[in-house]
């Protein structure tokens, strides 16, 4: 269980990368096709990202004992993380209407 949620943590960790680097990523000389294309693929990983934090979240939270405050210090960075995420995901959802 232990290995489990740590590697989650360390998937969930790229995922947030990930989503700080597709949320900031501009698309310049593209045509409005392709940039609705790639802000359409975007907006999917960026959603992917989501669910793998909550996924990685539930784990936490069912995981037993309190592994010296550390497990609910990392729900707690998870929370902020999929903050984050849905903070990006309406940025991105309002950038071009």
């Amino acid at each position: 269980m232990k290995n489990q949620v740590s590697r989650f943590l360390i998937v969930s960790g790229f995922a947030v990368a990930f989503v700080a680097g597709a949320a900031t990523r501009s698309i310049p000389g593209t045509t409005n096709v392709v940039a609705a294309q790639e802000k359409h693929e975007a907006m999917a990983d960026v959603r992917s990202a989501a669910n793998l934090l909550q996924q990685a979240r539930a784990l936490l939270a069912g995981a037993p004992g309190s592994f010296g405050g550390h497990r609910d210090k990392a729900i707690k960075r998870v929370d902020e993380a999929l903050g984050e995420v849905n903070e990006a995901l309406q940025t991105r959802a309002h950038e071009n209407h």
